[in-house]
């Protein structure tokens, strides 16, 4: 083949294992080039979202894990996994058309959930006096984050981290770790209140960074603080108030997920090369 062949008149088959080779930040912008690389690129970027499917099922060993956490209660709030969904279609195999010219607007959803390893009562606000927690199976089972405001506190925040995990033989072992993003989620006072207050509406992704990278919904209901209110409030006057944000959904921009896969792919084959003893990677749940 003559070196001065132009690439777009290449056979699609050698095209194919040429770009196939690419990682996904370099994959991309071929997405944007013309119909032939495009149709090539996203033909690739199809087959990587299967495995990814495939790796983050029940059945998989990969799975996401967040960390969500008020800034004082990092070291006592514990991880949640998170139960795979789905990924929104961006190409149209059959037609061989592009839905979406990147993945750029393209999320994977998941379910925050418990595990056994972290069903652990959790305090969260060590200055709080402690109350009785409710026994039910709602509380055992769906992840939750109270969130308490003083009278004279405006808004309160929740960091909240991605990371990639290969679950190891042992809970809490993992194999491999690959952070995917974090960031900060602001809760305003008046948010809260109109969320508890309007249950009919789908809840609103709050989003951890500019970039829109990691967004949560939560479910929000007003909890009882169990102190009794005063009769008189002036109308500016702004109460103590607490609220339990229930975990409703995760979602991860398909693209920086697609990433970090493949580092943890690469970090898994380089341990695979230097022997696993001794070089798993260890998270306590608390």
């Amino acid at each position: 083949m003559s070196s001065k062949t132009p690439l777009n008149s290449l056979p699609n088959e050698l095209l194919l294992a040429m770009l196939n080779d690419l990682p996904t930040r370099e994959l991309l912008p071929f997405t944007a080039l013309n119909h032939h690389f495009s149709s090539i690129a996203l033909r690739i970027f199809h087959q990587r979202l299967q495995n990814l499917a495939t790796s983050l099922s029940s059945s998989g060993r990969n799975k996401v894990i967040l960390e969500c956490y008020h800034p004082t209660a990092k070291i006592s709030t514990p991880y949640l996994y998170c139960d795979y969904l789905l990924t929104d279609t961006f190409y149209d195999e059959s037609s061989d058309s592009a839905l979406r010219n990147t993945l750029g607007d393209v999320y994977t959803h998941f379910r925050p959930v418990l595990q056994e390893e972290n069903r652990r009562p959790r305090a969260r606000y060590p200055r709080r006096s402690p109350q009785q927690r409710p026994a039910d199976d709602e509380e055992k089972t769906v992840p939750h984050q109270d969130i308490y405001l003083d009278a004279d506190e405006p808004f309160s925040q929740l960091c909240v981290i991605t990371n990639l995990v290969k679950l190891g033989p042992k809970l809490g072992l993992f194999l491999s770790h690959v952070n995917i993003s974090e960031g900060l989620v602001r809760l305003k006072r008046n948010f809260l209140s109109a969320a508890a207050s309007n249950k009919s509406s789908q809840s609103e992704m709050l989003w951890a960074d500019a970039k829109q990278t990691i967004g949560l919904r939560f479910s929000i209901e007003e909890k009882d603080m169990g102190v009794e209110r005063p009769v008189l409030v002036a109308e500016e006057e702004e109460l103590p108030v607490a609220y339990r944000l229930q975990f409703e959904e995760l979602v991860v921009r398909t693209g920086e997920l697609l990433e970090a896969f493949e580092k943890a792919e690469k970090q898994e084959g380089e341990i695979d090369g230097a022997g696993r003893e001794g070089r798993a990677v260890v998270i306590a749940s608390f």
